[in-house]
């Protein structure tokens, strides 16, 4: 017996064709950075604590970090001379816990996490700087160091850093460690001020 035509109702629908695969989400962007407001800048310069002032330097390529020192250079803000670094040879790393200002900031520090923390960072820069004595550093010597860190991607927490250079000039006995707060101060509210969240 021949087969019926089927009716439309019974004709099969053609399949439909794969939907394209969804293109793959972008990532959602990283939430800003918590950055530090002038008036806390100026509170850490005090002594208080500043985890923030870190987010300054801590994520920055090298090139932002030049362009940013050499703003803060055409404000006039630090000295247009910076110490030529004559050494090439690291410094005898034994020497780092006999340095005075080192012995005097572990007799300060209560908090012993804090110190060694704090003292790492610190003797980072100093071998990045041949073993010059931080006593004896001024604001352009910070940056010089902070930019060789930052070059050699070396793992550091810039608030440690600073912090730690700011208890040994508030430390100094003489003038010029007022006087390079100052000038660090008047940089970082600079920095501040160009830098976006």
């Amino acid at each position: 017996m021949p087969e019926e035509p089927s009716t439309p109702q019974e004709q099969k629908t053609p399949p439909k064709p794969p939907a394209a695969a969804a293109a793959p989400a972008k990532p959602a962007p990283p939430p800003p950075r918590e950055l530090p407001s002038e008036e806390e800048i100026a509170s850490w310069v005090q002594g208080a604590d500043l985890p923030s002032l870190g987010n300054l330097f801590n994520i920055l390529p090298i090139k932002k970090y030049d362009a940013l020192i050499m703003q803060v250079r055409k404000a006039e803000l630090v000295p247009q001379h910076w110490q030529v670094i004559s050494s090439t040879e690291p410094p005898d790393e034994a020497r780092f816990e006999a340095l005075p200002s080192v012995v005097k900031l572990r007799r300060g520090y209560r908090d012993t996490e804090l110190a060694e923390r704090r003292l790492a960072a610190l003797k980072t820069a100093w071998v990045e700087l041949r073993g010059l004595q931080p006593s004896l550093w001024a604001t352009p010597d910070l940056f010089a160091a902070m930019r060789r860190i930052i070059d050699k991607q070396r793992e550091i927490d810039f608030h440690d850093l600073l912090s730690v250079v700011r208890d040994v000039w508030r430390n100094l006995d003489l003038p010029r460690g007022q006087e390079n707060l100052e000038i660090l101060w008047a940089c970082l509210a600079f920095i501040r001020g160009k830098t976006k969240k």
